[in-house]
């Protein structure tokens, strides 16, 4: 059930294509907000966070019977392809080319602390809502750790947020996920479809 609800959010994601990767410049940005250095700012598509061998596996993702209880017992790990695909479901690889760099990306906000103004101060950034809170979280490389010391107002959890910040390969490891990615945000914008 896992793998078929998460093969099918992914499937979607990745073929809907929201962003498309890109240096851009001021005028050429998708967002109302003015950013410092546009230039080195780039939009990513969460598929890029993925290494290569990961994304190939997921994209080819074997097929799922329906006769047992939970995805574990469904994937036989004497085949190459299915081996890889429970690698990819729980894979902390990263795209080292993205780390250190300043990326723009949407997103769904997954709260893990707050300030005492209730405002939300850390959170982690998944491709799809409902991710971690009502579905199994994704692989912990296409989860960000997101840490944004002057708060979000977060009225409704089904809103998707830009975020913009230099990405890092600090994994977080917490109850309700783990990230392989970390990023301390310089701003966060409500993302407008």
């Amino acid at each position: 059930m896992f793998t078929r609800i998460f093969r099918s959010f992914l499937a979607i994601f990745l073929a809907s294509g929201l962003l498309v990767s890109t240096v851009f410049a001021q005028a050429e940005l998708p967002v109302d907000f003015e950013i410092e250095n546009p230039e080195e700012v780039l939009a990513i598509k969460w598929e890029e966070l993925m290494s290569p061998a990961d994304l190939e596996a997921i994209l080819n993702a074997p097929p799922v019977s329906h006769t047992g209880y939970g995805w574990e017992e469904q994937v036989n790990q004497d085949s190459g392809a299915e081996e890889a695909f429970a690698k990819a479901l729980q894979s902390f690889d990263v795209n080292p080319e993205l780390l250190g760099k300043r990326i723009l990306l949407p997103g769904f906000v997954v709260p893990t602390a707050y300030n005492e103004d209730r405002l939300v101060t850390e959170f982690f950034l998944v491709p799809f809502f409902g991710a971690c809170i009502h579905v199994p979280p994704p692989p912990p490389n296409q989860i960000i750790h997101v840490s944004y010391e002057q708060g979000l107002q977060l009225d409704n959890y089904s809103e998707a947020f830009y975020i913009l910040g230099e990405l890092t390969s600090q994994a977080v490891l917490l109850d309700v996920a783990e990230s392989a990615y970390s990023l301390k945000a310089e701003h966060v914008e409500i993302y407008t479809y």
